[in-house]
């Protein structure tokens, strides 16, 4: 029988967000704009998930020391401030959010996602009316998963421990971090983490697909 949960921790893009596609959309842009060769999405979902910075390091075959990265960054970062509420869920995370709220279990989002781009995404879902909290670097002095600050944020805002809690991400960061801050993780396989580096990852548990998900509540 599978463990059951009290509390939700959720990672953003590669977990309920499908942040992929804009992202694709957005560094082509700037490619084209400079002249050189566009990505296609398996370059963008094996990169997504490591930040804007990988996308350029990559893309434009530069490195973070480069004259221009920042600038590059910067454009990046502009363009994707134009499209980023087109973002999509993925299949199912709508019923599975509905009935953890129906079932007044608890569950917030903890990401690595800037929080001028991540409390835009919550409006827009009206997230607030149901999750319990939303934690982002910016709330722990811009300390990022793998680092457990914001996972033990996140935990001070719900009433149980840490064994009744678990995260659930798709990347390497996510894991770790769970690990590191004491809890549970639960690998969203159908996010963006190749299935090579995945393999290498050692989660509680793994799932196909959320819809799995609500046999851990």
């Amino acid at each position: 029988m599978r463990k059951k949960y009290k509390c939700f921790l959720f990672d953003l893009d590669g977990t309920l967000l499908d942040t992929a596609p804009e992202f694709l959309y957005c560094l082509n842009s700037l490619l084209k704009k400079h002249n050189l060769n566009e990505v296609n999405d398996k370059f963008i979902r094996e990169r997504v998930s490591d930040g804007v910075s990988r996308l350029i390091e990559d893309g434009f075959k530069i490195s973070s020391q480069n004259a221009k990265f920042e600038t590059l960054r910067r454009q990046l970062l502009e363009e994707y401030q134009r499209n980023f509420l087109l973002s999509k869920l993925f299949p199912g995370v709508k019923t599975v959010l509905k009935k953890l709220s129906e079932m007044e279990i608890d569950w917030m989002v903890v990401t690595n996602k800037p929080k001028k781009f991540a409390e835009k995404i919550f409006e827009r879902f009206k997230w607030h009316e149901s999750a319990s909290g939303l934690l982002t670097p910016d709330d722990a002095k811009g300390k990022r998963k793998p680092n457990p600050a914001i996972l033990n944020m996140a935990l001070k805002n719900t009433e149980f421990d840490k064994n009744s809690c678990v995260y659930v991400g798709d990347n390497w960061r996510d894991i770790e971090g769970a690990k590191n801050c004491g809890i549970d993780s639960i690998l969203a396989t159908y996010g963006y983490l190749n299935k090579k580096d995945a393999l290498g990852l050692s989660p509680t548990n793994r799932i196909l697909k959320i819809s799995e998900l609500t046999s851990f509540f």
